[in-house]
């Protein structure tokens, strides 16, 4: 009767951590009321159902399950126009671990077939072909089109190689031979398709300002060591993601440069599923409790989006990994080199992991310390391998900003102490916000529409319950072990850092946290399963676990990138990726009515150097060099302080077009038209014709100035 009561007790635990959510982000006045209010969501759901039961129900065939299942993967991948997307994303990533995998033998590392030894060689093939891109782009032969050929020189190299070498390796699939195995593989392959396909129908701004149009704002028409004029701070954070993204930007897809996102996510996944093989939980459980880890709002979400937040968490998380496998002795020292590495050049996809990485750092120094591995010299060419790709990132941003770090904000106070200072046209990100406490933290667990970039990207609940069920059934102890006590640490303090620490909104968003996320997730199933008595897992528990990951998909396809789904439910079956950026560029402005502006823009060469008072969700489909001079009000204020400080930043940023909608709410707007208007008298500019009555649009005539790296001016920057 106790253990009902018991599992009983945590079936209601996992109610509530189910509805309180639902209730704040979906009823009353939550913000994705009218996301469930439109037929697109639910379609989209029954057709991910459909997707799962198919693929399940082939897999659980006798003969020829595989095949089935993949046709049937196949006519979703098809309709949604992502089956090329999917292709030649696996083409990429089998690529870099080809790379990874002839570095490897060149060390004498184990070259053994095992899902560790892949991970290994898919960290060393992003720090190897990292080095490629930005050696490339240092020389001067870093433009976009040479670094597609130098993707298919390199990368299709190894491939072929190591598909020469070591082709004995290469086993045929079979298909999973209990119930629980088929239903975890058509689980995730209805993930992967999912995410893609939402990633292929919709975008956030963010993704317009910096991501899906890095090939104009970020490479331009030199590579990733030419200046491109810009201010806004994004601009110059470090681009490791960016520069992995490269040979996909500037091909019109949206979900290819999202899809290198997608494949760190799987990456993740797998080696989530790793960590918790080292700490003991074998078989089905480790990778049911890796996917579960990895679902959460926070962590799939950015799956579908462009940022470095998933390479990041994937860098920090196979560090952790590297310290759990030096555990073993001289046998694996190999990791150590491989897991400093990763976790050195992991901020430099995502600057918020730094705490992260600093602290899984001291992690594998300690394992190393206590367990003394036979060093080896070749264990540092990993590490001097990393060392490189971080000073090449960094020199980019000293070059062009004036610091190697332009951001956070207490870095660059610091670096002000070596006489590096952030340029004054460069703009600046200062935290404002603090999320309150305690108040925050319930918000966070069970009210994430208190804080609207909570919602969109939430940090989960399900450890809680799952760390409850685990204090329950094993008490305390388990938590002394170090790696798990050293999990738990480092997966709470991102509450201590989310209150603690200011950030550019309230509430923070919530993906700046997925190594502990997922470290908290993984601890807490390690809880559960490590040390189990019971063979089978009871069915309460299995239900409980299943409805949280269920509904933390239901968040991300429902409110994933502000749109409800994953595209119209039609019949077509011939999109491609190449028209994607296209087609959401027609639906943005067919609302906005940019249209006849980006029809005119169209006559200009894409490294044209523009200005407007458009948001990103418009300026990032326009075919120029384009930012926003909202943005630039907030970043850089001074810039527009009056009269001669806006027509030095024309000067100095060499603009060449300016742009100004008709929109009473602008707030720039009163001051930059009168200055344009002023710059015509003098013959400085000149207003184009545009169809509509929308938007204006001004060509500058200003002379330029043998500019420097960064003003493109020939002004001294201090």
């Amino acid at each position: 009767m106790r253990v009902r009561l018991g599992w009983l007790a945590w079936l209601v635990l996992v109610a509530a951590c189910i509805w309180l959510p639902w209730h704040a982000l979906f009823e009353g006045t939550g913000p994705f009321v009218r996301q469930l209010s439109r037929s697109l969501a639910w379609k989209s759901l029954a057709e991910c159902l459909l997707l799962l039961g198919t693929v399940y129900g082939s897999l659980r065939l006798r003969r020829h399950g595989i095949v089935l299942a993949a046709l049937c993967a196949e006519v979703y991948a098809r309709r949604h126009g992502i089956d090329i997307t999917v292709l030649l994303l696996a083409l990429y990533l089998m690529g870099i671990v080809a790379l990874g995998r002839c570095g490897a033998a060149a060390l004498r590392m184990p070259t053994a077939p095992s899902l560790d030894t892949f991970l290994r060689d898919a960290v060393l093939g992003v720090l190897m072909w990292s080095a490629a891109i930005w050696t490339a782009s240092l020389l001067g032969t870093g433009s976009l089109p040479a670094l597609r050929m130098l993707a298919i020189a390199i990368l299709g190299g190894a491939l072929a190689f190591a598909s020469w070498r070591w082709h004995r390796q290469v086993v045929a699939p079979t298909p999973p031979s209990t119930r629980a195995g088929a239903f975890l593989v058509a689980s995730v392959v209805t993930i992967v398709l999912m995410l893609s396909a939402k990633a292929a129908v919709a975008v956030d701004s963010d993704a317009l300002w910096y991501g899906l149009n890095a090939d104009r704002v970020l490479f331009g028409d030199g590579g990733l060591f030419q200046a491109q004029g810009l201010i806004a701070h994004v601009h110059y954070y470090p681009k490791l993601a960016e520069s992995l993204q490269a040979p996909f930007l500037g091909l019109g897809s949206a979900s290819l440069v999202t899809g290198f996102s997608l494949l760190c996510w799987m990456l993740l996944v797998a080696t989530a599923r790793e960590v918790l093989r080292e700490l003991g939980v074998e078989g089905l459980p480790a990778w049911f409790g890796a996917v579960f880890a990895c679902v959460v709002p926070a962590v799939a979400a950015s799956a579908a989006t462009p940022k470095g937040e998933l390479l990041a968490a994937w860098l920090c998380v196979s560090g952790l990994l590297a310290g759990l496998r030096l555990r073993h002795g001289d046998t694996h020292r190999h990791w150590l080199g491989v897991g400093l590495t990763a976790v050195l050049v992991a901020p430099l996809a995502r600057l918020t992991v730094l705490p992260y990485a600093a602290a899984i750092f001291v992690f594998i120094v300690a394992v190393a310390a206590v367990r003394r591995p036979r060093l080896d010299g070749r264990m540092g060419i990993p590490l001097g391998l990393g060392l490189v790709v971080v000073a090449l990132v960094c020199l980019r941003t000293f070059e062009q900003a004036g610091v190697a770090l332009a951001s956070p904000d207490v870095l660059v106070h610091l670096q002000g102490l070596f006489g590096w200072e952030l340029h004054e046209d460069i703009g600046r990100y200062e935290p404002t916000f603090r999320t309150p406490f305690p108040a925050g933290l319930l918000d966070s667990l069970f009210g994430p529409a208190a804080y609207i970039h909570q919602a969109l990207f939430w940090m989960g609940n399900g450890w809680l319950p799952l760390l409850v069920v685990a204090l329950a059934l094993r008490g305390w102890r388990w938590i002394l072990q170090p790696a798990t006590l050293f999990m738990l640490l480092v997966g709470v303090s991102m509450y201590a850092l989310l209150y603690a620490y200011r950030y550019g909104n309230d509430g923070a968003d919530g993906n700046y946290f997925i190594v502990p996320i997922v470290l908290l997730h993984l601890a807490a199933w390690t809880g559960i399963f490590v040390g189990a008595r019971a063979v089978v897992t009871p069915r309460p528990f299995l239900w409980g676990a299943t409805a949280m990951a269920a509904f933390c998909l239901f968040l991300v396809v429902t409110t994933g990138n502000w749109f409800p789904g994953t595209g119209r439910l039609d019949a077509r079956f011939d999109r491609t990726p190449f028209g994607e950026l296209r087609t959401l560029a027609d639906a943005r402005f067919r609302v906005s009515g940019m249209g006849p502006l980006a029809d005119a823009l169209e006559a200009w060469p894409r490294g044209t150097r523009m200005l407007g008072d458009m948001p990103a969700d418009d300026g990032g489909y326009f075919p120029v060099r384009y930012e926003s001079i909202g943005t630039i009000s907030w970043a850089r204020g001074t810039l527009l302080e009056n009269e001669q400080a806006i027509l030095r930043m024309f000067r100095d940023h060499g603009i060449q077009l300016v742009a100004l909608s008709h929109n009473p709410v602008a707030a720039v707007d009163s001051r930059i038209r009168p200055v344009l208007e002023a710059m015509a008298l003098r013959g400085e500019a000149h207003k184009l014709n545009v169809i509509g009555d929308k938007a204006d649009l001004w060509r500058l005539d200003l002379a330029q100035g043998d500019g420097q790296p960064g003003n493109m001016s020939g002004r001294t920057r201090r």
